[in-house]
């Protein structure tokens, strides 16, 4: 991948259901944010269950340019009832500040809005600053904390911050 932080790709991402075609490619990108990545296999079952599903994020390539499609991202949701959690978000290196999360969570609010779902939850390591400060800027505020809920491969235990946003549409009528 060949992308600038200061340059704005957000125009150029598409979005794409991520299906079990995809799995391996999600494990590479799963692999460069995460210490316990997960494998393909592990995608797939996740997206095997029920109310599950996933988004891949990607520049299309340039055939004249001889280009090829670069996968940029991906999320995995879980949904039950009227609440969804973001099992994982993760985007490339090379395409991080480059507005991809910020897409990927768009197309996730978009769709749980179609369906009903009035709120959108998360688990996100208190060491990410980064992370904490785009799920705050797209509506996200903190609701709880998991005492030593991560820890890395040094030995160290880090919290969760358990993070809510309300998406305004409730089947079950809390929200109202």
């Amino acid at each position: 991948m060949n992308l600038h932080p200061s340059k704005s790709v957000a125009s150029t991402i598409e979005l794409v259901p991520l299906t079990a075609a995809f799995a391996s490619v999600a494990e590479q990108l799963h692999a460069q944010g995460f210490e316990d990545c997960w494998d393909a296999d592990a995608i797939i079952r996740l997206l095997d269950v029920p109310g599950a599903f996933g988004i891949l994020a990607y520049a299309p390539g340039n055939e004249a340019e001889n280009r090829d499609d670069m996968p940029l991202g991906f999320v995995l949701i879980q949904t039950m009832l009227d609440e969804a959690e973001i099992n994982t978000i993760v985007v490339a290196r090379e395409a991080r500040q480059c507005g991809v999360a910020r897409k990927l969570l768009a197309g996730v609010v978009d769709r749980l809005g179609d369906n009903g779902v009035g709120r959108l939850l998360l688990e996100v390591a208190e060491d990410n600053a980064p992370a904490i400060a785009l799920y705050r800027q797209c509506g996200f505020t903190d609701i709880g904390r998991r005492k030593r809920y991560y820890r890395r491969k040094s030995g160290r235990e880090v919290d969760a911050l358990v993070m809510e946003r309300g998406l305004g549409s409730c089947v079950l009528g809390w929200g109202d």
